[in-house]
């Protein structure tokens, strides 16, 4: 499950063979003689380019010959252009930017949100970040749990965020939203992503306060956007004992269109031989998928597609609490497609257009079986489908200075499915879901932004439309900004729910958030205050899931503390991120307003990472601690609901990449492992449905299937060495 951890670092350390005749170099600083990193240096209308390193220095080449415009652009500064004559021979430039006032002087628009775009300077976590940070496995989910508001759950999948259930953060992809973004649940087991960071050029992580352009999510939303047209062709396999992967990339030599095809085979049942699981593997975790995407470049935008398609199975048996002879069965398979087609461009020199469709399909078949011996005391085989049509289209209208405003409009069709043999009815439910929205950039002074926005959604199922206002605003204050955004947010419930009883109501939360943020001189500090409170959230009585109500409610507080420096040290960058939470719900069977079984109060990430230029290595360590989380102990009073805690949560992750060639072809050696000191770790406890000879529920530690996963992989690439350029950015 984490072979693509291995594919996806190589991929940025792989190079591009150059055929270019004229090198082009030079200098980016501003007025005040302060080299610019990250500035965007391009000829003009050409695809030739580079970016400027941290002490503003430049070098690319071009195969193009005669009267050329070079572009350079940074985000905060007017636009340097210049006329080069280009006879392959060296060109030099000095190119001095000039602040733009009506740019606002870089403020944004940025509480709750974590950005790590190519086309912002207030970057936090790039591709390079994620896929180098130890211990995660490349997983984009798990990498963001290193960032403040994320909880530490192990045990089940999803983004749990402030108070929030993992299926309260939605996953978007070039601005449509992802239904299944995780593999399909597996008891006890939190599945990761289904999609390489390698995909994306820019994620935006909003912990709350999010865009008025996005929905159903009750607590936050990750937005990933794909890459545009590649620099090169090339070819990467990846070899290692769980996987292997095949990719080519193929770009047009009019470099305006590419197709891209890969295709992915994993099963760990090697690794099982050598490294012994806590269950008894009947068919290890197989996964077969394919990828296909393309890029055409237009006139005045881009045309994006990206398709997947996924099929993997698992299976295992374990101990049954309940009885010594008693053993549980676990078997399931997933299908999955996955596939959108966006456009974004000119309508003309005032309107811009963002529009998508998309659609995807999910089947579970599940097989859940008890058994003595071989003597079967019951099962549950549920077969589960998912069929998700969405479009979407949006438009903007540039206005005087930065001011613009955009109006929206959405729909999804959905169908879920569910088939259950001698056990429930065959249940279809079909949603078609609308939205309509509207959100207006203000800048009010040079150093006052507000964004006010509005968002209307209806679900035919709930038979129920919601207004959703929200407001943002960011102030630049003290070298940095102070921000502070306020909204409402509605989700449908869990299609588990509406199974059985589709007359629920949206759930709703209302966000409250205030920030101050610095990033200068490759150095970032963040401070967020943040308040969320939940109502009409879904209850039911114990074991009765048909009679499920909208009487819940809950809240969840706290503060929040990121320091990120890439100055001090050379070479080295590190970051430490602090959550403090307070949340209290009552949801689900709970009775009563508790702190939720998947809730630490207190959760602290530190980062490092080291470059050694000597030995061409990365080194990087990863330190996490989560307090306690609380669980239901049945041999308690029912005043003491959801009172015990589990032991405190240790986690030090250690990873290395070895830069290396092996005859033509760069190669970079990967080793990963998590939990290197063996700690224990508890996520919760289950407990039988009935007492044993002492009168007491017995229990079962939740803990991970081994005590440490280890990776190791090789990965060869033709092309040219991009080292200096990856510890340059």
């Amino acid at each position: 499950m984490t072979g693509k951890s291995a594919l996806i670092i190589f991929l940025l350390f792989a190079g591009e063979h150059l055929h270019s005749q004229t090198i082009i170099s030079g200098l980016v600083k501003n007025s005040n003689n302060e080299p610019l990193s990250g500035a965007g240096i391009s000829l003009e209308n050409k695809y030739d380019g580079t970016t400027s390193a941290a002490d503003g220095t430049f070098s690319f080449n071009s195969s193009d010959t005669g009267q050329q415009k070079i572009i350079i652009t940074i985000l905060g500064y007017k636009k340097f252009a210049v006329e080069v004559l280009l006879r392959s021979k060296p060109i030099s430039i000095s190119a001095v930017l000039k602040e733009a006032i009506t740019e606002m002087d870089g403020v944004t628009v940025s509480a709750g949100s974590f950005e790590a775009s190519d086309k912002k300077r207030s970057s936090l976590l790039k591709p390079l970040d994620i896929l180098t940070t130890a211990g995660q496995q490349a997983d984009i989910v798990s990498a963001l749990k290193t960032l403040p508001g994320a909880q530490q759950v192990g045990e089940t999948e999803g983004l749990f965020i402030r108070g929030g259930t993992g299926n309260e953060t939605k996953i978007f992809i070039d601005g449509m939203m992802v239904t299944k973004p995780f593999f399909s649940s597996v008891p006890d087991i939190a599945q990761r992503g289904r999609f390489s960071p390698l995909l994306f050029k820019g994620t935006n992580f909003s912990s709350g306060g999010y865009s008025a352009q996005l929905g159903q999510g009750l607590s936050s939303a990750l937005t990933l956007e794909t890459h545009d047209l590649p620099a090169r062709s090339e070819t990467n396999l990846i070899v290692s004992s769980p996987q292997l992967t095949l990719t080519r990339q193929q770009l047009n030599k009019r470099k305006n269109a590419s197709a891209c095809v890969t295709v992915n085979y994993n099963n760990l049942q090697p690794y099982f031989n050598i490294i012994p699981q806590r269950v008894n593997y009947t068919k290890s975790p197989e996964i077969i998928n394919g990828e296909l995407s393309g890029r055409l470049k237009t006139k005045d935008g881009m045309l994006k597609y990206y398709g997947y398609l996924n099929y993997n199975s698992i299976g295992f048996d374990k101990p049954n609490i309940e009885g010594k002879n008693l053993r549980d069965y676990f078997g399931a398979t997933n299908k999955h497609v996955f596939s959108i087609l966006t456009y974004s461009g000119n309508l003309n020199a005032d309107w811009k257009l963002n529009a998508g469709t998309g659609f995807s399909y999910n089947k579970d078949n599940i097989s859940m079986h008890v058994k003595s011996g071989e003597n079967e005391l019951g099962y549950f085989l549920p077969r589960i489908t998912n069929y998700t049509t969405q479009a979407k289209i949006a438009v903007t209208r540039n206005l005087p200075g930065l001011n613009k405003v955009l109006l929206g409009t959405e729909y999804q069709q959905v169908i879920d499915k569910i088939d259950a043999k001698d056990s429930i009815p065959f249940i279809v439910r079909k949603d078609n879901y609308a939205a309509v929205f509207t959100e207006t950039d203000l800048y009010v002074t040079t150093h006052l932004v507000a964004r006010l926005g509005i968002r209307y959604e209806y679900s035919s199922l709930l038979g129920q439309g919601k207004f959703s206002p929200r407001i943002s605003m960011a102030y630049k204050w003290g070298g940095g900004q102070v921000s502070m955004a306020f909204g409402n947010f509605y989700q449908k419930p869990d299609a588990d729910l509406l199974f059985r009883t589709p007359g629920l109501q949206f759930t709703k939360a209302t966000h409250l958030l205030l920030s101050y943020q610095r990033i200068a001189d490759r150095q970032t500090v963040r401070i967020e205050l943040f308040y969320k409170k939940y109502n009409q959230l879904v209850t039911f009585p114990s074991f009765n899931l048909f009679k499920a109500s909208n009487d819940g409610k809950g809240y969840a507080k706290g503060i929040e503390l990121f320091w990120r420096d890439k100055k001090t040290f050379k070479n080295f960058n590190y970051w430490i991120a602090y959550s403090l939470l307070n949340t209290r719900r009552q949801y689900l069977d709970y009775p009563t307003k508790v702190q939720p079984s998947f809730a630490a109060s207190h959760t602290l990430n530190i980062v490092m990472k080291q470059w050694m230029e000597k030995i061409a290595s990365m080194f990087s360590i990863t330190y996490t601690y989560a307090s306690g989380r609380p669980y239901y102990n049945p041999n308690l009073p029912k005043q003491d609901f959801m009172k015990d805690r589990t032991i405190a949560y240790h986690n030090v992750g250690f990873q290395i990449n070895y830069l290396t060639t092996i005859g033509k072809a760069n190669a970079v050696l990967i080793f990963n492992t998590n939990n290197v000191f063996g700690n224990n770790q508890v996520f919760g406890y289950h407990f039988s449905a009935s007492k044993d000879v002492n009168g007491l529920y017995r229990n079962e530690a939740i803990i991970p299937m081994a005590r440490r996963f280890y990776f190791i992989g090789i990965y060869l690439s033709i092309g040219t060495d991009r080292r200096k350029e990856i510890i340059d950015n």
